[in-house]
């Protein structure tokens, strides 16, 4: 380390500089140095001891007080966080920084009122940060305000075309609005960036299929279970698609590689029973319902079907 004064070099354990007699015992910016040592190399207790000390004796020591949130928040002591970055607001002449971590752990506590005065704060004095925006654009989202949201996030990715996170979130708000057309672009444009990025991949599968899209949504489907083979809404999804394409085989198939990743599930026995009866496969489509109902004992369509079961005389058709 270096003496605050004289730039010497120092131990850190040094109580005095050797060159300029700095007492650096009690020196507020050397404390604060070896705090910041201690809190990148994950010795976050040890780094709050020495930044208490440093406020101790400069209580406006605004660095102090920034720092100290960061490693509150660290933490995981959101609360007193957000009384550190408010301390920091007082006497920094920069605060951007301080309002945008403020904003970030006020949203952690639920606080999402607090945050988004703060992040709208932080967003006045750099318009430029995409990060702000986003961050601003998710506290509306949980808020349920799905407009204000939007409005957040479409700025964010006017910034940057290609920060995948915000136009994924920005897919889930338009979806959400009903547009699904303005959705379906915003998560190619996901899929283009990255095209590994499950999550934005099965919401444009869903978006496809809430179109109507099936043979569209079954490639995206398709993708993520190749990306990522334990990802059990996929094969599902799947099967739905290939369900209602009346594609009856290759939907069974993709419900039981459903089941594989997740036993306990009886709306996919359902599905797969439904399926058995459209392929006249009764004495399977029984056994399918026996199987949901071992996990569901009370689940109305199981019940329904396997009760009116023995009174088919011919399988159900498509409209069944």
């Amino acid at each position: 380390m270096e003496c605050p004064k004289c730039q010497a070099r120092v131990m850190t354990s040094a109580k005095f500089c050797d060159q300029c007699g700095l007492n650096l015992v009690e020196n507020v910016e050397f404390l604060h140095r070896k705090a910041v040592d201690l809190y990148h190399r994950g010795q976050i207790d040890e780094a709050l001891t020495f930044w208490d000390r440093a406020l101790e004796y400069e209580p406006g020591f605004s660095k102090g007080h920034y720092y100290r949130g960061l490693a509150l928040y660290d933490h995981g002591d959101l609360a007193e966080a957000v009384s550190a970055f408010q301390q920091a607001l007082v006497g920094e002449a920069e605060p951007f920084r301080v309002w945008f971590k403020l904003g970030m752990a006020q949203y952690g506590l639920g606080n999402l009122e607090a945050s988004v005065e703060s992040f709208q704060r932080a967003h006045a004095i750099n318009p430029g940060s995409a990060e702000t925006l986003y961050r601003l654009g998710l506290s509306h989202l949980r808020m349920s305000e799905l407009d204000a949201a939007r409005t957040s996030l479409e700025q964010a990715v006017r910034i940057n075309p290609k920060y995948t996170r915000a136009l994924y979130i920005l897919g889930m708000v338009v979806a959400q609005q009903g547009d699904q057309g303005e959705a379906i672009d915003l998560f190619r444009r996901v899929e283009a960036v990255s095209p590994t990025y499950t999550a934005a991949r099965f919401e444009l599968g869903m978006a496809l299929f809430r179109q109507g899209k099936l043979r569209e949504a079954v490639e995206q489907f398709d993708g993520v279970e190749a990306v990522s083979p334990r990802f059990a809404p996929a094969p599902y999804m799947l099967g739905e698609c290939h369900r209602k394409l009346g594609v009856f085989g290759e939907a069974v198939a993709a419900y039981r590689r459903m089941l594989e990743l997740n036993p306990d599930d009886a709306e996919a026995w359902v599905r797969i029973a439904e399926c058995q009866l459209q392929q006249d496969l009764l004495d399977a489509a029984r056994e399918a319902l026996d199987k949901a109902l071992a996990i569901s004992p009370q689940h109305a369509e199981a019940n329904y079907l396997k009760k009116h079961l023995g009174e088919m005389a011919t399988p159900h058709k498509p409209g069944f």
